[in-house]
């Protein structure tokens, strides 16, 4: 009985010592206040913070990047049900979105104001990447199945309508017209001006001119090709590159799609770089590189990534070690071991976390 007291006597001061111990080996006393983290809270606390900056967004009208945030609220946790409901919700406001843009572009078109009507044309895909007459609008002038073509020199009284008229005996024909000269406002046509008049195959023209330089009929290939340099021009990148690769599905040596491809992936990456997203960025430039081998640019920006990826995350490392945090310290500084072994110390700092992570298990399951 003596003995069986005295040791329940020496128990603290046995653990102590062995806190102790643990001090001398590692240099720094670290007694985690969080238990580690279990797959459950991590799911949990995942899915409120999308969810809550899903909810920040939408009440910012910013419904595109909410619908993203419940995305991922939801892939955090598939059975959030309230999650599932913001997408469909979003998804509702982002439709309406895409409409009402949709019929301004038509409204914008009737007046002749053709660059302000694709400019809405684009949002409203933006919106809504699905919107069938949004994407068939834009397109449109892409399938022209043009024959050949004259060319006309605009006269004192003469509007884009009424050439259309006189060509084709239909004033609908004014957006071709436009599209093929590359005219933005019917309002700026100028006396003198010469028009490149096409024959279109199903619009002969009223009166047959003679006519010269046959080009190549529109495919579906230069249709993809031309929505594509309409989105990169319009700096969206994510959408010029499914654009692109349709055409390099079809034709892998296109050379122009080749290069807006690479220079599109190199400005998506750039944009990741920017938002401190640095693994996607890498993955972006990688990207660019496959296109571009001469991207001289996209190889100093993976270095710049990696650096900035591993010092974001070996400080991060260091903020929850001196918080005795042990779970989240060697989660960050596991990250930056993965990317580079040999970076600053993070090899011997993951040691130490890990050995008093193993002493104070052993002191509990003594205790």
């Amino acid at each position: 009985m003596q003995i069986k007291k005295s040791f329940t006597m020496n128990k603290p001061i046995r653990l102590c010592i062995m806190l102790l111990i643990c001090t001398v080996f590692i240099g720094c006393v670290t007694s985690p206040e969080n238990p580690a983290l279990t797959m459950e809270g991590e799911k949990k606390r995942l899915t409120s913070k999308f969810y809550e900056k899903a909810l920040l967004l939408e009440h910012q009208n910013a419904f595109v990047e909410a619908k993203k945030n419940y995305h991922l609220a939801l892939t955090a946790d598939p059975s959030n049900r309230k999650a599932r409901q913001g997408i469909l919700k979003m998804n509702k406001q982002l439709e309406s979105l895409a409409d009402r843009f949709y019929l301004k572009s038509m409204a914008l078109y009737k007046k002749g104001k053709y660059s302000e009507a694709t400019q809405s044309l684009l949002v409203a895909l933006r919106f809504w990447p699905g919107h069938v007459k949004a994407r068939q609008a834009l397109t449109a002038g892409r399938k022209l199945n043009i024959q050949n073509y004259t060319w006309h020199t605009i006269k004192k009284g003469e509007t884009l309508s009424t050439i259309s008229k006189n060509f084709y005996g239909d004033v609908k024909q004014s957006g071709t017209l436009a599209r093929v000269n590359h005219i933005k406002d019917a309002a700026l046509i100028r006396v003198g001006m010469k028009l490149k008049i096409p024959k279109l195959k199903g619009h002969p023209f009223v009166n047959q001119k003679k006519t010269r330089n046959p080009e190549l009929l529109t495919d579906p290939i230069t249709m993809y090709k031309n929505l594509g340099i309409e989105f990169f021009k319009n700096q969206q990148f994510e959408n010029a590159v499914l654009e692109f690769k349709k055409v390099l599905s079809a034709d892998p040596t296109d050379k122009d799609s080749i290069a807006y491809i690479a220079k599109a992936y190199y400005h998506h990456g750039s944009t990741a770089y920017t938002q401190k997203k640095f693994l996607s960025a890498i993955n972006h430039f990688q990207k660019a590189l496959t296109f571009d081998r001469k991207c001289s640019a996209c190889d100093n920006k993976i270095l710049q990534s990696r650096d900035n990826y591993k010092e974001l995350h070996y400080k991060a490392g260091m903020k929850f070690f001196d918080e005795q945090n042990l779970k989240r310290a060697v989660l960050e500084w596991n990250l930056v071991q993965k990317m580079d072994p040999e970076y600053k110390k993070v090899t011997q700092l993951l040691n130490k976390a890990k050995t008093i992570q193993k002493n104070i298990e052993a002191i509990r399951k003594s205790d």
